[in-house]
């Protein structure tokens, strides 16, 4: 179900203004798979006209609610370290739809040797989005952050319709966590089509910290509200870490280092890398905006850019950058290897090669390594 009331309500208006179609009913966006815990996952998807939609799984029907074109159904009572099947449902007029089943795997309690991929900048070209999307699936990560700027303006429905098909390879099996970009415009359709967690900002999304396996994350909003982040984060950062967590890591859009044609953000250096840099901070920073890859170090923490997903490349060297390591102008994401002690991070092109990479250890910056 839509978390909270005001949220209920623009999405309401939101859909009375969009077209209905006599096509037959069909689940034409998602299903996307988020917010997944040892107990529970968050499950998104929209039809093409207002339906009643539920979740099927393992037999129980689930969060049956509409009519509406966006479902969102939390489903809970789950099992740590299990395989799930499911499948979504949507019913109108007479008509019926149905997608999958689609594997749904929790983690284990104790998750602690595993890797995820992140990638950013989406934008404009679903070809090559499909391209780095093929070579993610190829690193068979647990799960997938993105850095923003999913699609070139948040507000114009179609564009949705280019981005959920070329994530449906992996959004419907594994969980997927968005970050705003300016691209975005702080659409709601980017609240509504997408399985968010909960926390704090508009719609109580617009940024929110998780944890999966021994990791936890921050996922920020560079476009606005910095100094309310910034308390924010000070307080989250503070607090004891959660039970079994051995790595942080920051998600946000602007990167505060860049040699590309955005250059540096001074506001960010100024607001957040002394926290992401402190006692309790991060091990490492994605981001995106700068359509190029490169890794820059500073205080002992690597802040990664990778607007690489797709959207038109940009050339590195534009803008003076004294902390950068590598930057190349390639389509791509990185893979985050994790064990208790290391980590190891490597760039890889939608061609499926390694371009770069960096090892880090709980105690210090270890061995740098470029290919």
């Amino acid at each position: 179900m839509i978390r909270g009331k005001h949220l209920v309500l623009a999405a309401l208006a939101l859909l009375a203004a969009m077209p209905v179609f006599a096509a037959p009913l069909k689940i034409d966006m998602g299903p996307t798979l988020g917010d997944l815990k040892t107990g529970s996952a968050f499950i998104t998807w929209h039809t093409n006209k207002p339906s009643v939609a539920w979740v099927e799984i393992e037999g129980h029907r689930i969060g049956e609610g509409g009519p509406t074109q966006t479902h969102r159904v939390r489903v809970r009572g789950l099992s740590a370290r299990t395989t799930y099947w499911y499948t979504v449902k949507a019913s109108a007029d007479g008509e019926s739809a149905s997608i999958g089943p689609h594997r749904l795997r929790t983690p284990a309690k104790s998750l602690t040797q595993w890797s995820f991929a992140v990638y950013g900048d989406t934008r404009s070209r679903p070809s090559k989005h499909r391209q780095v999307v093929a070579a993610m699936l190829g690193a068979s990560p647990r799960l997938i952050l993105h850095t923003g700027d999913l699609v070139a303006d948040g507000d114009v429905l179609e564009q949705w319709y280019h981005f959920f098909p070329a994530i449906g390879a992996f959004a419907r099996n594994l969980p997927f966590y968005g970050c705003l970009g300016n691209h975005e415009h702080n659409s709601l359709l980017y609240y509504t089509l997408l399985p968010l967690p909960r926390g704090g900002g508009d719609y109580q999304s617009e940024w929110y910290t998780f944890t999966f396996g021994n990791c936890q994350f921050f996922v920020l909003d560079s476009c606005r509200r910095i100094a309310e982040q910034t308390e924010w984060l000070r307080a989250q950062l503070q607090q004891p870490r959660p039970e079994g967590v051995d790595w942080r890591f920051a998600v946000f859009h602007h990167p505060p280092f860049s040699s590309g044609p955005h250059g540096a953000n001074q506001t960010l250096q100024e607001q957040w890398c002394p926290l992401l840099e402190g006692d309790n901070g991060v091990a490492a920073v994605f981001l995106g905006h700068d359509h190029l890859y490169e890794r820059s170090l500073h205080g002992g923490v690597s802040y990664i850019t990778l607007g690489t997903g797709g959207a038109p490349l940009y050339q590195p060297g534009v803008n003076p950058n004294p902390y950068s390591q590598l930057a190349i102008s390639s389509l791509g994401f990185c893979r985050v290897d994790v064990t208790p002690r290391q980590l190891t991070l490597t760039f890889i092109n939608e061609e499926s090669q390694p371009l770069d990479q960096v090892t880090v250890t709980n105690d210090v910056q270890a061995s740098l390594t470029q290919e």
